[in-house]
């Protein structure tokens, strides 16, 4: 795992001190070791190319595996920020082939697997990557990301330069991006709590899609898409037997728990007594010949406080389990450094920053997640309510004016499904997918209130050109295939993902996901909805493939998700610190926020009539603009 950087220019500058600086930046993603490569073009001297890498040592620790690394027989280079679960067979397979090896791990098999198959190789990677490729024959960089988006890169360009990194941060440190906030990323966060790709939160800075390839040559950029959600789950399914389904999800889902357990570092898991987690430990005991590390995070707070169940499983499986209490007061320490680790502002992710900071402080470099477990088999309340809001959809128009009684009635705030449902009325919305309305923060109204109308109305993607186009995509598949696909390459993409990411790197941690194994989503994903969602018994199909050995109730109890109880504490402990922050009314900076409705939303909360989440994610949208732009908000 590290953090790659890189700069192609014509423009006079200081070429060492760039690359200085935007590897830097990324420090804490690699406290190990540090490369900087300058490349001058053999044809065309005016463009210099540069790759630096900042690395957290997982597989060969020894200074062979060094990036930038270069292939001696092609003369090209790479920085690789990922792990390649499968190295130890493409390795077999190209020594057979000829290749002669110089390091142990992963990044110099990629590079040798480039050189024999060129972008092929990329069909036959299993793992979470990101990495930059300077091609010397074709004097052309190669750009590439995991199928899932598991690790972040973002981009940016213009007339005489392209930069790239790990991290937006990275790029903002060189001083060549200007450090504007985009409108259209700015209302997508306040739509979703989190930017949608591949816009980004910075003016000009791009996130290359999951699943897709970027090739600067001659000054042209060029992406190419090659996996696709939403062309997976339109593949026929290999069977409509549960049995089958389960035994074929079972052996996939031990194979990516057994690969993502080879480290030269010591591994944890992430255990928060649900259903995912759980059955993670579950597998990962069974294959491991050592008690499993785990970690969870408790609160004194029982409503949120999921100790009992994680106590349980540790305790069925011979775990060394590890407890993280967290209190008010806790939070309130933690909040500045956490929020101060986020790359784009995010509704989420203390929690991961919290329960990363712990198994790092435990001795772990690596920890297994169960992420990803509620979009492959249907673990959201969504599967449920977006398929009826599909059908909805289909009569909006002569069903809007019994809505609207009805919202008149029982008054219908932005928080609750029927103010959702009102708003599907919208000809705009019908554009668009029930998913993105059924993950909306602030619904479009309220983000023009925030930001003024002109400014927000390109970040509306529950009626935009690439809402819609999503929505298009998937509209022939079973729907909870659909919600499947619409949650990967959103909620879980932009959110979940991102967040990981940011905050585990922040610590130096590396998080893997099996359940992020493009395998089992090839397999997983086309089956039918009905082997996958039932009535009283979460995932069905999960518990059919490795759930035997859970305790039952893990998989018959109501849903808590990994949250904290931040609705209790921003009414006690932390009250104090957003209203100071979201109630003065000095300027906001670089934020185009109306003060007037920011205090709105906050007396909204205190008065019981708008989630918790709202407020929040203006408080972390100015924390991040005064840290990150050297404002006050």
């Amino acid at each position: 795992m590290c953090g790659i950087f890189g700069l192609i220019t014509r423009r006079k500058l200081d070429f060492a001190w760039v690359m200085a600086a935007g590897t830097q930046a990324l420090a804490h993603r690699g406290p190990d070791d540090e490369g900087i490569e300058l490349l001058p073009s053999a044809s065309n001297a005016e463009y210099c190319v540069g790759l630096g890498s900042r690395r957290l040592s997982i597989q060969d620790l020894s200074p062979a595996a060094h990036m930038p690394m270069k292939d001696p027989t092609t003369n090209n280079w790479i920085v690789f920020n990922g792990e390649i679960y499968n190295f130890q067979i493409l390795r077999d397979e190209l020594e057979k082939l000829g290749h002669r090896f110089c390091s142990r791990g992963d990044t110099e098999v990629l590079l040798r697997a480039y050189s024999e198959w060129g972008e092929a190789c990329l069909d036959r990677l299993v793992g979470m990557f990101a990495f930059a490729l300077w091609d010397a024959r074709k004097e052309r960089l190669f750009l590439a990301r995991d199928r899932l988006g598991v690790k972040p890169l973002y981009y940016y360009t213009s007339s005489e330069l392209f930069l790239f990194g790990s991290e937006i941060r990275a790029l903002m440190g060189t001083g060549l991006v200007p450090r504007r906030l985009d409108t259209e990323g700015l209302a997508s966060y306040l739509a979703f709590g989190a930017v949608q790709d591949p816009i980004t939160i910075i003016e000009g800075v791009r996130s290359l899609l999951p699943g897709h390839t970027l090739i600067w040559e001659k000054k042209l950029v060029e992406t190419r898409e090659y996996w696709s959600l939403a062309k997976v789950a339109g593949n026929p399914p290999e069977t409509d037997v549960p049995g089958e389904a389960a035994a074929a999800v079972r052996d996939l889902i031990q194979r990516a728990v057994s690969q993502r357990l080879t480290s030269d570092v010591p591994i944890g898991v992430f255990l928060s007594g649900g259903v995912d987690s759980s059955s993670i430990v579950a597998v990962a005991s069974a294959v491991s010949s050592k008690p499993v590390e785990t970690f969870s995070v408790v609160f004194q707070d029982s409503e949120f406080c999921e100790a009992t169940y994680s106590d349980q499983v540790a305790r069925k499986f011979g775990c060394h389990h590890h407890k993280v209490e967290l209190t008010e007061a806790n939070l309130l320490e933690e909040i500045p450094q956490a929020l101060c680790s986020m790359d784009q502002p995010s509704v989420d992710g203390v929690n991961t920053y919290v329960i990363s900071r712990a198994a790092k402080e435990a001795g772990v470099t690596v920890a297994l997640s169960g992420l990803g477990g509620d979009e492959i088999f249907a673990g959201y309340s969504s599967f449920r309510f977006v398929p009826k809001m599909m059908s909805f959809q289909r009569y909006a128009g002569w069903l809007a004016p019994v809505a609207n009684r009805l919202g008149a009635l029982y008054g219908a705030n932005e928080t609750n499904k029927l103010s959702k449902l009102l708003a599907m009325a919208d000809n705009d919305y019908c554009k668009g997918h029930p998913l993105f309305l059924s993950r909306a923060l602030f619904l479009p109204g309220a983000v023009q209130t925030l930001l003024g109308r002109q400014a927000a109305k390109n970040g509306n993607l529950l009626a935009s050109r690439n809402g819609a186009g999503l929505a298009e995509r998937v509209r022939n598949l079973d729907p909870v295939n659909q919600v499947s696909v619409l949650e990967g390459l959103t909620y879980m993409a932009n959110m979940l993902l991102r967040d990981t990411d940011c905050m585990s790197m922040a610590v130096s941690l590396e998080v893997r996901c099996p359940f992020l194994d493009h395998r089992l989503w090839e397999y997983v994903l086309p089956l039918a909805g009905r082997l996958k969602l039932v009535p009283r018994v979460a995932k069905p199909l999960l518990f059919r493939a490795v759930g035997h050995g859970v305790p039952e109730k893990i998989y018959l109890r109501r849903k808590m998700g990994f949250t904290f109880p931040f609705e209790h504490w921003m009414r006690n402990g932390l009250r104090a610190v957003l209203e100071r922050e979201l109630l003065d009314p000095g300027p906001n900076g670089h934020i185009p926020l109306d003060a007037r409705e920011v205090a709105n939303v906050w007396k909204a909360f205190l008065a019981g009539k708008t989630s918790w989440s709202r407020p929040w994610s203006l408080f972390a949208l100015k924390r991040w603009v005064a840290h990150n732009l050297g404002v006050a908000a």
